[in-house]
C-alpha cells in the first residue's frame, strides 16, 4: 500500500474532525487487521476506490462518538427513535466529506470514490479485498476511539 494514497485520507479525516467538530485526534500505531475476527465497531462509514489505485476505505466509530457528533453538529432535538439513523447519515456525509478531501490533494493519480455507504450493528461485516492486507489506523479523541481502515492495490 502507498502512502501517497492513504496519508491523504488520514490527513482529511484528522482535519474534518477539527473543521467540522473542533476535535482533536491522536493518532495510535497502525496495525493488520484480522478480518475473520470479530470488532469493536458500531458504525462504519465505506467508501469504494477505483482508477489507479483500487480498495476500500472506512471510517469506523462507537454509536457514542456518532452521537456526540450530532449534538456538536447542533442536532440535539432529535427523538430517541431517530438518533441512530441521524448519526448513519452523519458518517455517511463526513466520509463523503473526508473521500472530496482527500481526492482534491491526490494530484496526478487518477482515482474515482463511490458515494459513502454506512454500515451499522454490533460486529456488522464488511466484506475487505481478500488478496490485499488491511490496515488499521486507531485514533482517540476526548469522546471515544475511532479507527480508519484501508485497503488497496
Amino acid at each position: 500500500m502507498d502512502v501517497k494514497v492513504i496519508n491523504p485520507f488520514l490527513d482529511a479525516t484528522l482535519n474534518t474532525f477539527k473543521q467540522m467538530f473542533q476535535i482533536e485526534s491522536t493518532n495510535k500505531e497502525p496495525f493488520v487487521v484480522d478480518i475473520k475476527t470479530g470488532h469493536q465497531w458500531e458504525i462504519s462509514g465505506i467508501l469504494g476506490i477505483t482508477g489507479d489505485y483500487s480498495g476500500v476505505v472506512s471510517v469506523r466509530l462507537h454509536k457514542t462518538l456518532a452521537f456526540k457528533l450530532l449534538e456538536l453538529s447542533g442536532l440535539t432535538d432529535i427523538h430517541e427513535d431517530e438518533k441512530l439513523d441521524m448519526a448513519q447519515e452523519l458518517v455517511s456525509e463526513f466520509t463523503n466529506i473526508v473521500s472530496g478531501n482527500a481526492v482534491s490533494v491526490m494530484k496526478g493519480i487518477n482515482l474515482t470514490v463511490s458515494p459513502p455507504v454506512t454500515i451499522t450493528g454490533k460486529d456488522h461485516v464488511i466484506s475487505w479485498p481478500k488478496n490485499y492486507p488491511v490496515v488499521g489506523i486507531p485514533f482517540s479523541t476526548p469522546y471515544g476511539p475511532y479507527e480508519v481502515d484501508v485497503c488497496f492495490k
